[in-house]
């Protein structure tokens, strides 16, 4: 029993938790957990991290939930009955058949597998994975699949997704008051195929919905908190949990943030002067807070806190420099992207890969517009609309306009659409005299038609998105509907599929029994990978990106050479070719290659893959083979920096006159230039010249003469060469360059190096 003080009444900061806490905070201190742990990657007893990170999360979460702005608002029955059941009945839907997702096999269950037993690499990896994002959210959803099995580890997206649902039913009390009408609402806001399509699959993009909704609703009310500083701080929290989850929530963070600095700064209860500055610390502090392990694990992996993102400016030598977007998806130029909100119910195909949208974003957009313009003297509506518009355009531009990155949006879009429908039935024009009856009633006759238009198209849009529910999803698995025998069958295995390994046939065990590492060869398979064995260290041979630069291929051998000689790699059938030739382009052997059926939690739904023995070069011709691979790599960008002077230049020459050039030429860079490459003379780096028309753009002659250094050339150091140039046959005024080349690599020019220019007249 709780203590009480000589009154009998509870103490008042336990009075304060118990008015606060809401169930929705039980998933709350999930979230705080796995971010908890994150922090404690520095113990390396796995046991005892879990240990010390239960009580951490548990008083962040009793800190926040004492410290709460608001007291809690109670769901009436009807939330449950009209929204949690819907909810339930599609994710019931396809429960059974396990989720084999394009994304979850390639690399969210490997991320859980990890991130369950420490940090995202283990000792002896090379990049197991091919997205490394903050493995939280699929922390989160493997203690769920830890608890519960495979099939019913994904109840926590139907968690987040009710939690999500219970927010927007808050952010609509003050424009609908009747409980019933008000819970029909909100399923007609949830309501939305792309938020329907995840809440059964390993997908993570629903889990930092109810976060963000949460944050918005505090940003909203922020006038109405006895502590403004205390509000903004938990939704700091909140937001920087969001993007803490999933770094592509910045597009629909930035409406929130926005409208925090606004109610800050603006507005009659501004935050004073003197406020700002402890304010800005704790709101700094408390976004940044779960950010930053993974940022700084990142940064000491790779050199880029954002890996893969932003590495044109952090240049990590392990990811190109030049990569970006995926070109797929979204608006293209500036046009498209202001228009995308709307074009894209236009262009599914470029919104997703599943090519089917309802166009709630575009409905919400559209009814946003209308909003500023005919309810902009209502401060609660018009901010809404604005920050869905706002919330549109940098979906737009910021977030690809891609459908897995606007889900907050879709939701706020269904609140704005509801207010804005409910706003106007209910504005009455004030009747002074019979004069202004004609005009207010036509008026009010027009606001009517609005809403009635508004209303119908939500209750249209929602009705397409359910049956695209009952038609489509990521795994495209069938539903209880379409094939109530199948789904009978697979309902046996719930809560009894925790382990892959108990449903491999003993030949399948025989096969896997020496496995000492996995080499990563394809997509789709690590995670099955993961699933079969987590304790092993993976080394990517596919991925490209991870093999762009000569210090990731260093590193690269170094963990092969290190790692066990003997390793296994899953493939799908049809990805066997390309699997053969990215594992003989890293320098290693393809062996045996055998047939491994995986039935991946269920006898009727079996993964068939083929298993790739491979193994080390042996012998001089081994060592030969990785000391190519090696060779054949750029260095990283900013280590083509040469800088060359040149001790004779010409000023004219005859047509196909030949001239010894005299010049020093400096090592700028970090990386040593190698003065010897293979034996056919690739990978070394050389001095070149060509040369260029009057304007120095068209080329005439790329390749007109070639010398090499005398010994490797190390950072800072310079050495002294010559190099015979010939002028071109047709006399003219022409640009002659001098430029390093890495042979077989690049041009020196290429990755942003200076060249040494100079005109030269050639004539008789």
């Amino acid at each position: 029993m709780p203590s009480r003080s000589r009154t009998g009444a509870a103490p008042p900061a336990r009075a304060r938790v118990r008015e606060r806490v809401e169930a929705s905070d039980a998933l709350l201190f999930l979230y705080l957990l796995v971010f908890a742990r994150q922090f404690l990657w520095v113990v390396e007893n796995n046991a005892l991290a879990w240990a010390l990170s239960v009580p951490l999360a548990a008083a962040a979460w009793y800190l926040y939930v004492r410290t709460k702005p608001f007291a809690r608002e109670r769901a009436g029955r009807e939330f449950w009955l009209l929204v949690v059941a819907p909810l339930v009945f599609v994710y019931l839907l396809r429960l059974p058949f396990p989720d084999l997702s394009y994304d979850v096999l390639n690399y969210r269950l490997l991320h859980a597998e990890r991130s369950l037993r420490g940090t995202l690499f283990m000792a002896g990896d090379y990049f197991p994975t091919p997205a490394p994002y903050n493995p939280a959210p699929d922390t989160l959803t493997g203690l769920f699949r830890l608890a519960l099995g495979y099939r019913l580890g994904t109840v926590v997206n139907l968690l987040a997704l009710v939690w999500a649902a219970r927010v927007c039913e808050q952010l609509l009390r003050p424009f609908v008051t009747r409980a019933r009408v008000r819970a029909a609402c909100v399923l007609l806001v949830v309501l939305a195929e792309h938020l329907l399509f995840e809440v059964n699959e390993y997908m993570v993009d629903l889990l930092a919905l109810p976060l963000l909704l949460e944050a918005t609703r505090l940003a909203l009310r922020a006038d109405e908190a006895e502590s403004k500083r205390g509000l903004l701080t938990h939704a700091a929290l909140l937001v920087g949990l969001g993007m803490g989850l999933k770094m592509t929530n910045a597009a629909s963070v930035l409406p929130v943030v926005l409208l925090c600095a606004y109610k800050a700064l603006a507005g009659p209860r501004r935050l004073r002067l003197k406020e700002l500055p402890a304010t800005v610390a704790l709101t700094a502090a408390a976004f940044a807070l779960p950010l930053v392990p993974f940022t700084v694990y990142l940064w000491r992996l790779t050199g880029n806190p954002f890996f893969p993102l932003a590495n044109t400016f952090f240049k990590s030598a392990y990811w190109p420099t030049d990569g970006g977007w995926d070109a797929r998806w979204g608006p293209k130029g500036l046009w498209e992207t202001l228009a995308w909100p709307v074009l894209v119910s236009f262009e599914p195909a470029r919104h997703s890969e599943l090519v089917v949208y309802s166009g709630r974003i575009t409905l919400g957009f559209v009814v946003a517009i209308c909003g500023v313009v005919l309810l902009r003297r209502n401060p609660r509506v018009l901010t809404l609309c604005l920050l869905v518009v706002v919330g549109g355009l940098a979906w737009s531009a910021g977030g690809m306009g891609y459908s897995r990155y606007g889900l907050y949006l879709e939701l706020l879009s269904g609140v704005t659409i509801v207010a804005v429908v409910s706003t106007l039935l209910k504005m009455k024009a004030a009747r002074k005299d019979s004069s202004e009856v004609k005009a207010t009633r036509t008026g009010f006759t027009w606001r009517i038609a609005v809403a009635a238009v508004f209303a119908v198209a939500l209750s249209a849009q929602a009705g397409l998105a359910f049956w695209y529910t009952l038609h489509y999803e990521w795994s495209m698995r069938p539903t209880a509907i379409s094939n109530f025998g199948a789904f009978k069958y697979e309902a046996r295995f719930l809560l009894r599929d925790r382990r892959l390994r108990d449903f491999l046939s003993e030949d399948a065990r025989a096969q896997l029994g020496g496995l000492r590492g996995w080499v990563e060869s394809g997509v789709k398979s690590n995670g099955v990978e993961a699933l079969i064995n987590p304790e092993v260290p993976i080394i990517t041979a596919s991925h490209p990106e991870y093999f762009a630069t000569r210090t990731a291929r260093a590193n690269f051998i170094k963990t092969i050479e290190a790692g066990p000689a003997q390793m296994l790699s899953l493939v799908q059938p049809e990805d066997l070719w390309q699997a053969k030739e990215y594992i003989k382009s890293r320098g290693l052997t393809v062996g045996r290659v055998t047939p491994l059926q995986v039935p991946f939690f269920s006898q009727r739904r079996s993964v068939g893959m083929m298993l790739i023995a491979v193994s080390l070069p042996e012998g001089e011709e081994g060592r030969a083979t990785l000391e190519r691979f090696w060779k054949a790599a750029a260095f990283p960008d900013t280590d083509y920096r040469a800088e060359i002077k040149v001790a004779n230049p010409p000023a004219a020459l005859r047509p196909g006159e030949r001239l010894e050039l005299r010049f020093r030429v400096r090592n700028a860079g970090g990386s040593t230039w190698p003065a010897r490459g293979d034996s056919k003379g690739a990978f070394q780096v050389n001095a070149g010249d060509r040369w260029l028309d009057s304007a120095g753009a068209r080329v005439v002659n790329d390749l007109d003469g070639r010398t090499s250094l005398a010994e490797d050339l190390r950072p800072g150091e310079e050495v002294e060469l010559s190099l015979t140039v010939t002028a071109p046959q047709a006399p003219g005024d022409y640009v002659l360059e001098l430029d390093m080349v890495h042979e077989g690599v690049t041009f020196f020019r290429q990755k942003g190096s200076q060249t040494w220019r100079t005109h030269v007249r050639v004539a008789q």
